[in-house]
C-alpha cells in the first residue's frame, strides 16, 4: 500500500519515517524531485549524503568485497568507502548521514536483495551501518514506462510506501 502525497507535505512525512527509523520509500514521476527532497532534509538536518544509484550497482557492492584475514583460515568482507559503518568519523560540520538508495526499484532483483540487509538490519555485510545513518529510498513509476522492475514482497514490507503526485505549484516552490 502507497500513500499518495505532494510535495508540499512530502519532507514533514519523510522526516517523521526517518525520525521512527524506518526506511520511506518515494515513488514518483521522472523529474519530479525525489533526489532533490533527499538533498533538502540533508542539508536541513546537516546529514552528509550518499546518494548511491542502485541500478548501478552489484550486490557484492552491497555486501562488501571478500579479503582474507590475517592469521586465520577464515574470510571476511569489507564494505565499500560509501557506506557509513560503526566507527567511522562524522565529516566535519555534519551531525550524520542520509543514504539513498535511489533507483530502487530500477535496480535488478539479485540487488535488490542485497539491500535487504541494509534496508531491515541497517548492515552492509557483517558491518552496521552508522547509528547516525539514515536510509530512504527513491524510484520511478512503472505507468512512466521509465526502467522500473518488480519490487519484492520481502523488500516491499521493508519500506514505507509514498507515492509523490504531480502538483505544479509543489514543484514550482
Amino acid at each position: 500500500m502507497s500513500i499518495t502525497i505532494n510535495m508540499s507535505n512530502a519532507k514533514e512525512l519523510v522526516m517523521d519515517v526517518l525520525r521512527a527509523q524506518l526506511v520511506p520509500f518515494l515513488q514518483s514521476s521522472p523529474g519530479i524531485g525525489k533526489s532533490s527532497l533527499a538533498k533538502e532534509i540533508a542539508d536541513q538536518h546537516k546529514l552528509q549524503l550518499i546518494d548511491l544509484r542502485l541500478s548501478q550497482m552489484d550486490p557484492a557492492d552491497l555486501n562488501g568485497f571478500p579479503f582474507m584475514q590475517p592469521g586465520t583460515k577464515k574470510a571476511g568482507y569489507v564494505p565499500m568507502n560509501v557506506f557509513p559503518v560503526e566507527g567511522d568519523p562524522i565529516p566535519e560540520g555534519k551531525e550524520g548521514f542520509l543514504l539513498l538508495l535511489d533507483e530502487m526499484n530500477a535496480a535488478p532483483m539479485s540487488v535488490q536483495a542485497a539491500a535487504y540487509k541494509i534496508v531491515l538490519d541497517r548492515a552492509v555485510g557483517m558491518h552496521k551501518l552508522h547509528d547516525r545513518c539514515a536510509v530512504m529510498a527513491a524510484g520511478n513509476l512503472m505507468t512512466d514506462k521509465a526502467i522500473v522492475n518488480r519490487i519484492s514482497t520481502a523488500m516491499q514490507s521493508r519500506l514505507i510506501h509514498f507515492t509523490i503526485e504531480v502538483d505544479h505549484k509543489s514543484w514550482i516552490k
